[in-house]
């Protein structure tokens, strides 16, 4: 018998027990009964609790926090001596941002303004604080890991909000929304257990997730579900695109730079941003920037400084458009295919210029600003790209530095072969 049909069993026990009592209590001629009665059944305290306890679900999610709980910080954030609000500086609720390209609109959500949360991690033996960099970034000078001397971050751990640690930047990464924090000189960080570091490219649909972090301000606070997606395309505060990890635990302004945790209490990702289609805090989709991406990063990150996604990936240099979202009426003006993924500019000194790739002129047709007579790309390695996303993920996160590949372009009415040798940063 499982521990369920157990369960079940005891309950069914207890309601005819209750229903007997019942019936009896209302009866004028029903006799008095004993647990000495022979025949009477009967049930322990221990029973009612096995039976009324925690699931082992349930069991599992607080042996978790127990273990995992005060590793997570409420990280509080001021500039000039003003405390940032865990809604941001003005108090607004996080809306979809505005597209930067004005051929068509991008599937954007930005990253909670907040005071934040930090996860507690262990690098070389010694104790950091991991956050999102648009956590700290009100503190620094742009551009830059430095702080302004006005600034300040400072943790509490856990239950415990009466004691306070100071920490500082040691290095960011915007491209995948990271910061790395330390304490200042003369503090030295509880010696709570740093959180371990899951292998995020084993995260699947439906597993439990458990999200710890420290939402509107109230401090460290769990939440739970469930994975919803993996690989979930999002731009991040660096303006390009990272396969997140999509779950439907709620996360909400404050959450920013939490813990969201496997049922093993291991760290699969850093909870970053909401999808908020109508400025509400909470719609059930969070998203979370995978463990991977930051065990890539640390070794930067610990460097000190700003490192981007091209210090460890390789990059195209060049925006682009997909057609597909166009209008059809606009496509026909333009004489666009239906799909494909048109090259809206092209960056100097990147790979994408020197294959011989260049920006188009524009021109406005039905209030868009569309390109006149782009190169189309609609193969990459001989695999179809129907959406820029097909690219990025064929080429940020399938490719490797110094790789060459083979775009298949529509240039007019021509289709031509275009190798580009990728590299990463300068």
């Amino acid at each position: 018998m499982t521990t369920f049909q157990r369960r079940l069993a005891v309950l069914l026990t207890v309601l005819a027990l209750v229903a007997t009592a019942c019936s009896s209590s209302g009866s004028a001629d029903a006799a008095p009964t004993s647990d000495s009665d022979d025949g009477a059944a009967t049930i322990s305290s221990a029973d009612l609790v096995d039976a009324l306890g925690p699931t082992e679900d349930e069991l599992n999610t607080i042996a978790v926090v127990e273990r995992f709980g005060d590793s997570t910080a409420a990280l509080s954030v001021s500039v000039g001596g003003t405390l940032m609000s865990p809604l941001g500086a003005d108090d607004v609720n996080p809306e979809l941002l505005t597209p930067d390209t004005n051929i068509l609109p991008q599937f954007e959500t930005p990253p909670q303004q907040s005071s934040g949360s930090g996860i507690l991690i262990e690098v070389d033996g010694d104790l950091f604080i991991v956050t999102n960099f648009h956590v700290a970034e009100p503190t620094l000078i742009a551009g830059t890991s430095d702080q302004q001397p006005d600034s300040a971050i400072s943790a509490t751990f856990g239950a415990n909000e009466r004691d306070s640690f100071d920490l500082q930047v040691v290095g960011v990464n915007p491209s995948f929304d990271l910061a790395l924090l330390e304490p200042v000189e003369g503090v030295t960080l509880p010696n709570f257990e740093p959180i371990p570091l899951a292998d995020s490219d084993l995260v699947l649909k439906g597993q439990k997730t458990i999200a710890l972090g420290n939402p509107f301000g109230l401090g460290v606070t769990l939440t739970s579900g469930s994975v919803s997606s993996v690989g979930r395309l999002v731009t991040s505060v660096g303006e390009v695109s990272v396969p997140m990890i999509q779950t439907d635990a709620a996360i909400n302004p404050g959450n920013s730079g939490g813990a969201l945790l496997n049922s093993s209490g291991e760290l699969i990702g850093i909870n970053t941003a909401i999808f908020n289609p109508e400025s509400r805090a909470f719609a059930g989709i969070g998203f979370s920037v995978p463990s991977n991406l930051l065990v890539e990063a640390l070794a930067n990150l610990e460097l000190g400084g700003v490192s981007t996604l091209s210090d460890t990936r390789p990059i195209f240099g060049a925006g682009l458009g997909t057609l597909g979202l166009l209008p059809t009426a606009i496509r026909d003006e333009a004489g666009f295919p239906d799909t494909g993924v048109a090259i809206l500019n092209v960056l100097e000194g990147g790979p994408a210029e020197a294959a011989g790739l260049t920006t188009p002129e524009f021109q406005e047709i039905q209030g868009l600003n569309v390109p006149i007579d782009p190169d189309i790309i609609i193969a990459l390695d001989g695999r179809p790209v129907q959406t820029a996303e097909d690219l990025n993920l064929g080429i940020t996160y399938d490719a490797d530095i110094g790789q060459t590949v083979t775009l298949t372009i529509m240039r007019g009415d021509e289709q031509v072969s275009v190798p580009v040798t990728l590299n990463g940063s300068s």
